[in-house]
């Protein structure tokens, strides 16, 4: 497999790490409209929540800079294929897979593995620019967290962590069959 880019391995550890403490600080974190009777622990996790969330969107909006630059190791072809080339890479490697029960390798970052990337950059950025949204509503609008407006994007908001949780679990689970498969795509990603 082609190493990736110092850049593009910062990126990927930053925002690994700070979407799994928002599903952390997720699980005990109360709502801003019940925060009046709620445990220290569960303010605490708000506010973590709060804070990681904006370092995400920082991470997040870095990240989408890197993909559109040129010189990016990361190519938004193989991220999102669309062409028909790149399209039948996908269905190659899926009937693969799916014959002989094994992960296509990663060699050229497109194909499966890069679709499944995009995807997990799709999730990652609906739930950070959300949240982003939820905390402007909440901190700059005369009605916060009563406005109307603030509970449309938070159900969004939701569903969007709600699918972080099912990508993140899928996401290391292939990673680990490729380490198990002795590919070392972890230490590589992680070598920084």
């Amino acid at each position: 497999m082609n190493e990736w880019s110092k850049i593009t391995r910062w990126l990927h550890a930053a925002i690994a790490f700070s979407i799994i403490a928002q599903l952390i600080f997720s699980l005990v974190l109360v709502p801003p409209d019940e925060m009046e009777g709620a445990s220290n622990i569960a303010k605490f996790a708000m506010e973590g929540h709060e804070l990681v969330g904006l370092i995400a969107v920082a991470l997040l909006f870095i990240h989408w800079l890197w993909l559109l630059k040129t010189s990016s190791d990361i190519k938004l072809k193989n991220l999102f294929p669309y062409r028909s080339n790149e399209l039948q890479q996908v269905k190659t490697e899926l009937a693969y897979l799916l014959e002989n029960k094994k992960l296509p390798t990663a060699e050229d970052h497109g194909g499966l593995s890069g679709l499944v990337h995009g995807l997990g950059i799709i999730i990652a950025s609906g739930a950070a620019f959300t949240g982003f949204g939820l905390y402007l509503v909440m901190d700059f609008s005369s009605k916060g967290y009563e406005n109307p407006l603030f509970e449309n994007i938070a159900e969004v908001h939701e569903l969007f962590g709600n699918l972080m949780w099912f990508y993140l679990i899928a996401h290391v689970l292939a990673a680990a069959w490729h380490e198990y498969e002795g590919e070392q795509v972890v230490s590589k990603m992680f070598k920084l």
